[in-house]
Order: structure tokens, then C-alpha cells, then sequence
């Protein structure tokens, strides 16, 4: 039946906390396009109209969309009845699982519904239904692994999303552990396409023909909205835009190769940095012995790649033509002043400039250093999988027994760090920890500062690569010569056929388990670990609700 709206009074216990804003203008779009679902539930009140039991959101909702009538089921319960009732629908409300979301979403759209029709009635925003139609073109078995359980962000979400399906379904294959644990984070790491932000662009991105793709799980506004995965052509059209820069622009300038040790322009000999912030409040003018050195990151960096940066550098000496007036405090100029020609030495001519630092500034810079590094570790747009896994590589052949040509195949000679691929670095991660790991047993950790845990690093590391499957079998003449009686006959019930007996004596049972026990394992990879919190980023972004 449909009760009128004024007729109807909340009880006074109803919801103390209120729905978000954000929540309340949804369910009221919702509303305004395919009205009141789902009835309202009252009981009559004994002194004229009805007490609401369940139903506030949408009571209000109603109200705020301008109804005056809404749907109502009437219970003819007592005040203690009605609580009850009330206590149940807010308790015992189920959410939908948010991939059966997914899918009636994407049926809706290609049923007929528009974007923007689909998102007024589900009270969403157009972005908010691109999102989630992205997301239900996950391959099958992705949607399978996430229905019922805790989801990734949906960022993770959209980098799986991006990929093709064989690529999403060999990675999922890849990082599911003890039988149904998934690491989302892995999977998207290897589903991710390396994209180039068109903010980057120095030349015109509408004549340079290369597509940009927007991203509908990136902030509007950032530098993910839009991206391209057109490298070649993005690093080819910027490399043009800055040469054409050098050469029509008012300042000396040059471009140099990019230095992945220092991030900056790489210094050409006889030249040291006047100011290697970039110094884009400052204009050189031709009198100027300063010039402005320009490089283009590399594309094998994960987060600057296609990136034009660029430092102000000066000759360690230099000969200037004589200018009346001219000063050391003249050599770069404000924005718009004139200038008069200077001639530079060119940089073959003069030797390098070796910083000259003392001992206990070496000790400040040192420390400076060192908080910038944590810094920059602890920052999630720094430390992407690939690049993490990569650090982590270096430390632990830093500090550890490997080889030294370990360690030369994440870093060159020249300092450079090489885009090596999780594969290859999966590949040196298991040499690395198969040259350094080695299980001691309980009676030889004798060790008195090495904690529990360090002990049982290769116990982690086994089970989550189940390293039990690749045991040899133990029922060997060797292996079960050091077994107990007791442990013998154990073996012996589990898999001694029905139908016929073990030898009674430890001897002839031993020599009779040879060969009859190929699954025996006395203990399975794996330990417990610390009985604590763990550890989560106090400062990082919280994850988007679904």
C-alpha cells in the first residue's frame, strides 16, 4: 500500500549515526530514476499515522526527491516487537558480494542502459560506472577468485583489469599459494603496461598522432588520467621537441645523456652544477658562461621514464670576453633583461671539479643522505613492485655470501641500474637465497643473538614456494637407519597394505619400510612467526571503499 510520506514517524531509535552526505544524494538519485523499490516496513500509531521500524534511508531519500507517497508494509506489532524487528534489519543486512556488482552493472549497459542512465538509477557517478564496467572485464577466472572474499584496492584492481585475459590468467596462475591465497599485488605487476603520462609531453600531443587512453581509476586531474603505451613515438617526438628547443630558444643550452645514479643530467667533462635544482626561476641570456643541460629519462625508469629534466651548469674555468661591467653576480640574468655576447670555454678544455668537503661534512651529508633514502623508500610512487624487488636484490647481495657477478647483474660498471623484468629477477632471487639459505637444525642454534626468526627464514621461504614437492623420497636405508622404533612403527600403520603384517622387530621393520613409504615427510617446510600486529603504513593513502 502507499502511505503518505508526512504521515509517518521515526521512533526516536532509530539510526544515532547518519549516512554520509555522499551516500544520502545516491540513494536519492536512485530514487528519483526508478523510484522506491523496496517498501518501507510501519505499525500503526495509536495516536494517527505510522512509527517507521525499517526503512530510514529511504524514507528520507524519498522525502529529499520530492515524493509525497511511498510503499509501505503494515505490521500490527507491539513497541517491544518493533525494536526487535528493527535491531534485525539493520544487523542482519547482507551487502551484495561487489563482483556480482560488477556483472549486473555491466548487463545493464549492454541491455540498453546508458552510462549515465545506469549510474542515476544506482545512484552512482558516470566515472564511478565506467569503473566498474572496466572491472567485470576480468577474465573468468580472476572474477572467480575474487567473489566472496576481501578485495584488492581498486587500483590493483584496474592495472589486472588493463591487461588481456591470457596475460591476467598466467599471472593469477602464478601467485596463488596453498591452494586459494592470491597475491593481487603480483598479479597486477605483471599485468601492468609501462604508460607515459601525456603531461610529460613537451611537443603537441594533438599533432603528434600518439593515442592517449584515459584511466578511469586514476584521480581526475593526475598525471595517470591520461597515458600512452606508444614509448618509442612519445620518446622520439619529445627528443625532437627538446632539440628543437636548444636550437630556437634565447638560452645556451645542450642535451646530454641522463645519470640513473645522480637522476639528474649527466655532467660533460669540465663542468660542474651552478644549480642542479633546475633553476626554473632563472633565464640565461647569451652573456651568460652558465648553460642549461637538458636530458630525457630513459625508458627503463619505471617512474620518470620519457621525463625531460634539466639543470643549469658552469665550466670549472672559464675566459670571457671582455664586457664593460660585467660581474660575477651578472652571469644569469632576471627574466627579460638584455645581454651582450660572452664567449665559453668549451667543456673539453678545462679539468673536473672535485667537491671539497671535510671529514665531518662528510659525516652531515652523510646522515642528510640517509634520511632522503627512507624517505623515498617508504614512498609507495617510488617503490613500485619491480623497483622493490630489485632494491631488495641489491641489499641482500650486498650483506650476504653471494657471489660478486650476483651483484653484477643489477648493477653495471658505470653504476647504472639495468630494467631487468621480474622474471630475471626471480631468476637471481633464487640463486641469491639457494647460495645463502641453509636449514640448522634445533640442536645446533646455538647462536644466542640470532632471534628464532632468523633461524627459520628458510622454513618461510619453503612453504611459500612449497619446496615439500620438490623433496626427494625418505624411505631410504640411509634415512631410516637414524629413525626411532616408535617412529618406525608409525610409518608403518599408514601405509602397510591391509592385508599383510610389519615385522615386529625395529630392525626388519626398518629394512621393511625401504621403498614402501615414497610420501613420507617426518616435517613439512614451514614455522610460526611473530606473535604481534603487523606492520601497515601509518602515512599511506587509505585503500578506496568498493
Amino acid at each position: 500500500m502507499m502511505v503518505a510520506i508526512d504521515d509517518i514517524h521515526e521512533n526516536g531509535n532509530m539510526r544515532q549515526v547518519p549516512p554520509t552526505a555522499e551516500a544520502m544524494e545516491a540513494l536519492t538519485g536512485s530514487i528519483r530514476t526508478l523510484g522506491v523499490l523496496q517498501p518501507v516496513v510501519v505499525r500503526p500509531d495509536p495516536d494517527g499515522g505510522y512509527i517507521l521500524i525499517a526503512g530510514y534511508r529511504r524514507l528520507n531519500a524519498a522525502r529529499r526527491a520530492g515524493l509525497t507517497d511511498i510503499p509501505a508494509i503494515v505490521h500490527l506489532l507491539s513497541e517491544v516487537e518493533a525494536e526487535a524487528a528493527q535491531a534485525a534489519e539493520n544487523i542482519q543486512r547482507v551487502p551484495v558480494d561487489p563482483v556480482d556488482q560488477w556483472r549486473h552493472i555491466e548487463r545493464m549497459v549492454q541491455d540498453g542502459y546508458t552510462v549515465q542512465k545506469a549510474g542515476a538509477a544506482l545512484g552512482m557517478t558516470d566515472r564511478q560506472v565506467g569503473q566498474i564496467c572496466k572491472l567485470g572485464r576480468l577474465a573468468p577466472d580472476v572474477l572467480d577468485a575474487l567473489t566472496g572474499r576481501s578485495l584488492p584496492t581498486w587500483r590493483t584492481l584496474g592495472e589486472i583489469a588493463q591487461a588481456p585475459h591470457e596475460v591476467q590468467i598466467a599471472a593469477l596462475k602464478r601467485h596463488v599459494y596453498h591452494g586459494d591465497a592470491v597475491q593481487w599485488n603480483s598479479v597486477a605487476a605483471e599485468c601492468i603496461t609501462r604508460r607515459i603520462p601525456r603531461e610529460r609531453a613537451l611537443f603537441d600531443v594533438e599533432a603528434s598522432g600518439i593515442v592517449f587512453d584515459e584511466d578511469l581509476f586514476a584521480e581526475p586531474g593526475s598525471p595517470d588520467q591520461f597515458t600512452t603505451t606508444d614509448v618509442v613515438n612519445f620518446m622520439a617526438a619529445q627528443r625532437g621537441a627538446v632539440e628543437e628547443l636548444i636550437q630556437t630558444g634565447d638560452e645556451p643550452a645542450l642535451l646530454v645523456d641522463y645519470n640513473s645514479t645522480t637522476l639528474l643530467p649527466q655532467l660533460p667533462r669540465g663542468w660542474v652544477y651552478a644549480d642542479s635544482s633546475g633553476g626554473a626561476d632563472k633565464v640565461l641570456t647569451r652573456r651568460s658562461r652558465h648553460k642549461r643541460a637538458y636530458a630525457i629519462v630513459p625508458v627503463n625508469h619505471h617512474h620518470d621514464a620519457c621525463k625531460v629534466v634539466s639543470v643549469i651548469i658552469k665550466p670549472f674555468k672559464a675566459v670571457a670576453a671582455e664586457v664593460p661591467g660585467e660581474t660575477d653576480d651578472e652571469v644569469i640574468e632576471a627574466k627579460g633583461a638584455d645581454a651582450d655576447p660572452v664567449h665559453a670555454v668549451e667543456p673539453e678544455e678545462t679539468p673536473a671539479e672535485e667537491p671539497q668537503i671535510t671529514k665531518a661534512g662528510q659525516d652531515m651529508l652523510a646522515s642528510i643522505r640517509t634520511a632522503a633514502l627512507h624517505d623515498a623508500l617508504r614512498n609507495p610512487l617510488r617503490m613500485t613492485p619491480e623497483d622493490a624487488f630489485h632494491a631488495l636484490l641489491i641489499g641482500y647481495a650486498t650483506r650476504t655470501g653471494v657471489s660478486w657477478d650476483m651483484l653484477a647483474a643489477l648493477v653495471t660498471p658505470e653504476g647504472d641500474l639495468p630494467s631487468l623484468g621480474f622474471e630475471r629477477m626471480a631468476e637471481l632471487a633464487g640463486e641469491m637465497l639457494a647460495q645463502t639459505m641453509t636449514i640448522v637444525p634445533a640442536h645446533r642454534q646455538t647462536s644466542s643473538w640470532k632471534s628464532e626468526y632468523y633461524w627459520n627464514a628458510p622454513e618461510y621461504i619453503g612453504a611459500l614456494i612449497n619446496a615439500d614437492a620438490a623433496m626427494p623420497e625418505l624411505d631410504t636405508p640411509e634415512m631410516l637407519a637414524f629413525v626411532s622404533g616408535s617412529t618406525l612403527r608409525e610409518i608403518a600403520r599408514d601405509y602397510a597394505p591391509r592385508d599383510e603384517k610389519p615385522p615386529a622387530k625395529v630392525a626388519d621393520l626398518r629394512r621393511w619400510l625401504v621403498g614402501r613409504a615414497p610420501d613420507w615427510q617426518p616435517v613439512h617446510f614451514g614455522a610460526p612467526g611473530p606473535a604481534m600486529t603487523p606492520w601497515t603504513c601509518k602515512g599511506g593513502q587509505q585503500e578506496e571503499a568498493a
